[in-house]
């Protein structure tokens, strides 16, 4: 297969991240899409296309009332400069992209249906590979909607660099060390890893030295640009083509490329099923051996604003990952992300055996409902379906019992309420085969019964409901710039004495507000501060036994980078082979030189993904989560959180800017409500703003402490990874507790890192607040100063005023 660029991916493709700031130039659609969903209710339709129409319309207003200041000509520094003021807000009224990309992600052990599940859910049977034999790819891969006619996929390769680094770790795991057993070995662990060589070098691959393995040059295959893009007229051309890059299948003969392959995302072409901005991705599993792609697992767990936990409903009761994915998720959305979703999915459903089961539940004819002889649906087939129905009522009700349970244990102890409740949890009972086989007439139950439409109904409730918040506050925007525009013509003259006054008096709230917003900020610094003292002593205190227990393997390292104390869990002890008919442990030491070799990062087919510079800093983070959980959730808005108050600032200023202008005159009431609406929406505006930045920017707070501990282990690590011969083992934990043990500033570094974020995001918020608020008022009490007026803006808010209007009534 020839491997080179087919086209440049750039910004402007479809998978392109968007912002809440700015579109591209050259982006001059809307939203002019309509959904073609049986799934979603008339009145959810209805919001679908009132969305778009309101933006279609409010957009082209914004672009007339543009065109206009484009014919504006200044005389003198003071028109020069509110014109300019005025044609930049509006230039970014034009640009300004209303949603940002809502991902979903959605996890499972291999052979849970996590591909058949995607499938159906678009609708496109052959879009994602569903054989579970072969090695599949460690890559993500996500599935949003494209803008082009074609279905295309849009390939990410690591950077050679990238692949080098891992290529060390795959040969160390091969090579047959002189202080090992073979019987004890990891088998699972080296076998995964001969895949990998095999597959990219041949079956001598696993036979070779690191230094002959970087001479066969097989990195000159991928493409300078990193990227490659697939294009296709249909789904089930578009799967063939990406087989080499996401899995290795029996008797294929063209060259496979997936060890390679960091990260896959597949565009459907004028798709009436996924709203544009839902991007689902399908995450391989808890991490990789690979440091760049378990960065890249990890920033996009992150970024999930709900999270579907697959798994078969033979075994979805006592599934471990889903507790695992669960705990991760809660934190994820107080902390260092933005969950507020989490959906528990059963899958094959329709995988019964449902003799045995009638005979355990001793069910008659007559509560099955079974059919007479001779009806057109047979009485096996009534049976099955009426167990499989059973069963899925069943393990629903079990399944919420102990989500509820979890969320008892997660708040057992807390002092806040987390981002999201237990509304915010649900559970799904799903059959993908069912579902086509009732959608191609092959069956005849009920297409509903599989559920697959209630979760397209729940992609699209999750969509609307963030596309009517952007769209409002986006058409409020509008509609407030418009009257100011159309109240700067106005003679001011008579009113100079009152609006100076009342100018006073709103800067001096302001002024109240900014400083009690930074006294805030700092208490809260001080807070956190506190926390990370306390965290830091903890950690210290604890330190040399952890980095122990990962060095010598005395207890359990693992599940997931948050495990125990997100899940709720307890820290378990592991048997090192020295209780009766405990299983050894000493294939460890090929681990623990790859943990080494990805800077503490790895995750282990035997042993779960490790974290060591997670689980040195927890004590850490057990502080860090306390703080996020009082001051930086946004669900909530007590008084001692950041919402809290920037609520009391919203409060105050509103009901200042509200005064009535204290003048019998008709028209300076008109005027001054103009004005009135414009400082309001704006203001109303920059909180929201400043809310999603504090989403941003508590993601850097939440991870410095754990990159500040992997900084300064790294030396130990480079140095223990590059031990080999007999005695390897104890050379490598001598040197990682050596370096714990010397390392005095460890922790109190890492706090340091945490509030030099937290800082950073103080003095931007103080910043932000204070520009564009001193901006605000400065255009909201603004009069054109030229003798000729400004255009006649009138018809321009007559025209959003009715839009307005619906957009508030919705």
């Amino acid at each position: 297969m020839e491997l080179a660029d087919s086209e440049r991916a750039t910004s402007n493709s479809p998978g392109a991240k968007r912002k809440m700031t700015t579109e591209s130039s050259g982006r001059k659609r809307y939203r002019g899409r309509y959904i073609n969903n049986s799934s979603i209710t008339t009145e959810d339709q209805q919001l679908w296309e009132n969305c778009n129409k309101w933006e279609g319309e409010t957009k082209k207003v914004v672009e007339a009332v543009l065109e206009k200041l484009e014919q504006v000509s200044s005389n003198g520094s003071d028109e020069e400069e509110l014109l300019f003021a005025l044609k930049k807000k509006t230039q970014q009224l034009k640009e300004k992209c209303l949603l940002e990309n809502i991902y979903i992600g959605v996890f499972g052990q291999t052979g849970a249906g996590k591909s058949s599940l995607v499938n159906a859910v678009l609708e496109e049977e052959s879009l994602l590979p569903t054989s579970s034999t072969g090695a599949c790819t460690s890559a993500i891969i996500k599935v949003q909607s494209g803008r082009g006619r074609k279905f295309k996929a849009e390939i990410e390769f690591l950077k050679e660099k990238e692949w080098n680094e891992e290529l060390k770790v795959l040969v160390e795991l091969c090579e047959k060390d002189d202080d090992s057993d073979d019987d004890d070995e990891d088998n699972k662990e080296v076998e995964m890893a001969k895949n990998k060589l095999k597959t990219i070098y041949g079956d001598y691959g696993p036979e070779k030295n690191y230094d002959d393995l970087i001479k066969m040059n097989i990195y000159q295959d991928i493409p300078k640009s990193g990227k490659k893009i697939l294009s296709e007229e249909n789904a089930e051309e578009l799967s063939k083509k990406l087989d080499p890059y996401i899995r290795s299948k029996a008797n294929q003969t063209n060259k496979i490329y997936w060890p390679f392959v960091k990260s896959v995302s597949v565009y459907i072409p004028n798709s009436q099923i996924l709203p544009e901005g839902i991007v689902l991705i399908d995450f391989p599993g808890s991490g990789d051996s690979n440091k760049a792609r378990d960065e890249m697992w990890k920033e996009n767990l992150i970024n999930c604003s709900s999270v579907w936990i697959v798994s078969a409903i033979s075994r979805a009761l006592d599934e471990k990952l889903a507790d695992e994915i669960f705990g991760t998720s809660v934190k994820s959305a107080t902390n260092g992300g933005r969950c507020h979703d989490i959906a528990f999915i059963c899958t094959k459903t329709d995988d019964i055996q449902w003799k045995e089961y009638v005979r355990e539940h001793a069910f008659t004819d007559e509560e099955m409902n079974v059919p007479m002889k001779g009806h057109i649906i047979e009485p096996s087939e009534k049976k099955k379906q009426f167990c499989m129905l059973h069963r899925n009522d069943t393990v629903k009700a079990k399944m919420m019992k102990q989500c509820e349970a979890k969320w008892k244990r997660l708040m057992k102890n807390k002092s806040a309420q987390l981002e999201f409740s237990k509304d915010d949890l649900s559970v799904y009972t799903v059959s993908s085969r069912k579902y086509w086989e009732s959608v191609d007439g092959e069956s005849n139950g009920v297409v509903s019964d599989t559920e697959i439409p209630s979760l397209k109904k729940h992609i699209i409730n999750m969509y609307l409901k963030e596309r009517k918040k952007v769209v409002n506050d986006y058409v409020s925007e509008v509609w407030g710039m418009l009257h100011l525009l159309g109240s700067l013509n106005s003679n001011q003259n008579k009113q100079n004495i009152i609006l100076s006054s009342i100018f006073d008096t709103i800067s001096k709230e302001l002024k109240k507000g900014l400083e009690a917003f930074t006294k805030h900020l700092e208490c809260c610094g001080k807070d956190l501060q506190d926390h990370l003292k306390s965290g830091v002593e903890e950690a210290e205190k604890k330190c040399m036994k952890v980095i122990k227990q990962h060095a010598e393997l005395e207890v359990e390292v693992g599940y997931m980078e948050l495990k125990d104390y997100e899940a709720g869990g307890c820290e378990g002890k592991i048997s090192r082979g020295d209780e009766p008919g405990a299983k050894s442990y000493q294939g460890y030491h090929k681990t623990l030189k790859a943990i080494c070799r990805n800077d503490g990062v790895y995750n282990s087919a035997r042993f779960g993904p490790i974290n060591v510079n997670f689980d040195l800093s927890k004590s850490l983070y057990r502080e860090i989560d306390t703080f996020s959980e009082n001051t930086l959730q946004l669900n909530r808005g007590r008084r001692a959180s950041m919402k809290g108050q920037l609520n009391r600032i919203n409060l105050t200023l509103t009901n200042v800017i509200d005064q009535p202008l204290p003048t019998k005159s008709t028209d300076d009431a008109r005027v001054w409500e103009c004005r009135q609406n414009f400082m309001k929406t704006e203001l109303n505006g920059l909180l929201n703003d400043l809310e999603r930045q504090i989403i941003e920017r508590k993601q850097h707070i939440y991870k410095a402490a754990i990159l500040s501990v992997q900084s300064s282990m790294k030396p130990a690590y480079e140095e223990a990874c590059q031990k080999k011969g007999v005695g390897v083992v104890p050379s490598m934990q001598r040197i990682l507790i050596e370096r714990v043990e010397k390392q005095n500033d460890l922790f109190k570094d890492a706090a340091a890192s945490v509030m030099e974020k937290f800082n950073e995001m103080k003095d931007h918020l103080k910043e932000e607040m204070e520009n564009r608020m001193t901006i605000t008022l400065k255009l909201g009490f603004s009069q054109w100063p030229g003798c000729n007026p400004l255009p006649d803006f009138e018809n321009d808010l007559n025209q959003i005023n009715p839009i307005w209007n619906e957009v508030k009534k919705n």
